[in-house]
């Protein structure tokens, strides 16, 4: 049986070897094949004449470091990143890409992960993998946040079939219309918490529908619920409480998510999964 096959994508920075080191595990954890590509940039600088001597260098680090990875899914590219990456995880039919942040100084990782990270996870329709820390962990407890659309469940779907034996805590976070506004409406207390309790009732029977959506992993979800507003700032640290325990978060960049998926992968300190649909 041919082996499911990862695209990673690295720019063999000062902390690419940890990034490495982590996906390699995790490809030997998951039996998957691993493809390595790298993409020398054309458009920023002129790499042209020096490309050669660039792929040998490569070459050279990968036999020094990591002798497991074969030459032969090595891939170097000269070109547009995200297009190069797309190309290629096409041709090969892979079905997971991932990439890392950069090692470079604060202003050029800025560049890459606000700039050519989104640019790759656009141009991809599968699903892609965002390194956001060098510790080698197994993906057994992961967030989902939910907004109880369709694109939701393809998204919590998606990451069981790439993560089976894993945990699924689903993340409904609903805010009460006019909440701090009520009593200067004249709604008395008693009123305005039963208003507040009905659309808390709402949300709670809207969640247990959508878990009973899914068939056969059910079992491997729990749902949380809070009146509260969904903020990229609540992935700035691992402070949150609703990050307690968690391996990895995964989004899609559909619906009321995708208002905050990028905000979310800038800060978050959890690697990050993204279906783009």
């Amino acid at each position: 049986m041919q082996k499911t096959s990862i695209l990673v994508a690295t720019d063999f920075s000062n902390n690419c070897d940890k990034v490495l080191n982590k996906v390699l595990t995790f490809a030997q954890n998951k039996d998957l094949e691993l493809n390595l590509i790298h993409v020398v940039e054309d458009s920023i600088f002129n790499f042209q004449d020096n490309s050669e001597k660039i792929k040998y260098n490569c070459i050279k680090f990968l036999k020094e470091n990591f002798p497991q990875i074969n030459e032969k899914n090595f891939y170097f590219r000269v070109g547009c990143i995200e297009k190069e990456i797309a190309r290629l995880s096409q041709d090969l039919n892979c079905s997971l890409i991932v990439i890392g942040n950069s090692g470079e100084n604060f202003s050029f990782e800025k560049l890459i992960m606000g700039s050519t990270t989104k640019k790759i996870i656009r141009s991809l329709d599968i699903p892609t993998l965002v390194i956001k820390n060098t510790k080698i962990i197994d993906y057994k407890y992961i967030l989902v946040p939910t907004d109880f659309s369709e694109d939701s469940k393809k998204a919590v779907e998606n990451t069981f079939e790439i993560f089976p034996d894993s945990k699924i805590n689903l993340l409904h976070v609903y805010s009460v219309p006019f909440e701090s506004r009520l009593n200067m409406y004249g709604i008395d207390k008693e009123h305005a918490k039963k208003y507040v309790s009905n659309i808390a009732k709402d949300n709670l029977e809207n969640g247990n529908k959508f878990i009973k959506t899914f068939k056969d992993i059910d079992n491997k979800l729990s749902l949380t619920i809070e009146n509260d507003v969904l903020t990229s700032e609540y992935f700035r640290d691992n402070s949150s409480h609703w990050l307690d325990g968690i391996d990895l978060i995964a989004l899609h960049t559909t619906g009321n998510i995708s208002f905050f998926t990028f905000e979310m992968l800038d800060k978050s300190q959890k690697d990050v999964l993204i279906f783009k649909k």
